[in-house]
């Protein structure tokens, strides 16, 4: 990154998980990870959860290619909250003049839609993971609780609790950390009060966030087997889900906070 490039990037929030999102079509930005890192910071940057990259598509079918890094500088597979945020950029920014546009991301594919002031993204089914080792691995360090494995783009050990409010969530993270850094999961804990769902999530690289798409869109995929749409609620707000064919449609806010510049 040279001193005399100005890059323009807009801070925007997805339920209250806060991205900075920069066009990268037509210029090939790079930063480090100690740069990210640096703007990251809440005091000394400009603060965020994710840095989110526009580029132009690798693949055929899809309209831009979307990469995430988190707070620390490693680069994420997928951010659902984030890619909300992502496809509101590109309608502000009139990168496309398409109500449905489709994103490529790291892991998968996802279909978004403009609803007033929601998107509308249509993503793959998150699916259980199976394998027994792992299982196993993680049935150890939590004996008797019960607890989901699941693949949403991102992996997700998703514990089902009778109280979330005043857990330490923190420390659990820790104490589950040794395994959870090596397969690369995220945490989060979750109760089901009537319809709908309320949920925590400690993630790899950013801490407890207020909002995370990707574990909402696991424990939907976990408690959407009786109902056929699901609400599940965080500190920073509330996602629809619903089954649609084989696929999961996610209804959530994206807003624009402030436009600057970095240099």
């Amino acid at each position: 990154l040279s001193m005399s490039q100005m890059i323009k990037f807009k801070k925007m929030h997805g339920n209250g998980n806060d991205f900075i999102v920069i066009n990268a079509l037509t210029e090939n930005i790079k930063f480090t990870k100690n740069k990210i890192a640096k703007l990251a910071c809440r005091r000394k940057g400009i603060g965020f959860d994710q840095l989110i990259l526009v580029c132009p598509p690798t693949k055929i079918d899809t309209d831009f290619l979307i990469k995430f890094y988190n707070s620390d500088g490693s680069s994420a597979k997928m951010c659902l909250n984030g890619i909300r945020c992502a496809a509101l950029f590109v309608w502000q920014e009139e990168l496309s003049p398409h109500k449905t546009i489709n994103l490529q991301t790291a892991s998968r594919n996802i279909e978004c839609t403009k609803k007033n002031s929601n998107v509308e993204a249509l993503i793959e089914k998150p699916f259980e993971i199976s394998e027994k080792a792992l299982i196993k691995e993680f049935s150890k360090k939590l004996s008797d609780q019960r607890f989901s494995l699941i693949d949403c783009g991102n992996k997700h050990l998703c514990i089902k609790q009778s109280s979330i409010k005043s857990f330490d969530l923190e420390a659990l993270y820790e104490k589950l950390q040794p395994a959870i850094s090596k397969h690369n999961f995220n945490l989060s804990i979750y109760k089901k009060i009537k319809g709908q769902v309320h949920i925590r999530t400690f993630e790899n690289g950013a801490g407890e966030t207020l909002s995370c798409g990707s574990a909402s869109a696991s424990v939907a995929s976990i408690t959407l087997q009786k109902d056929k749409k699901i609400k599940i609620s965080s500190k920073g707000g509330n996602l629809q889900f619903a089954s649609f064919e084989d696929k999961l449609k996610m209804t959530g806010p994206a807003a624009n906070v402030f436009s600057g510049t970095i240099d």
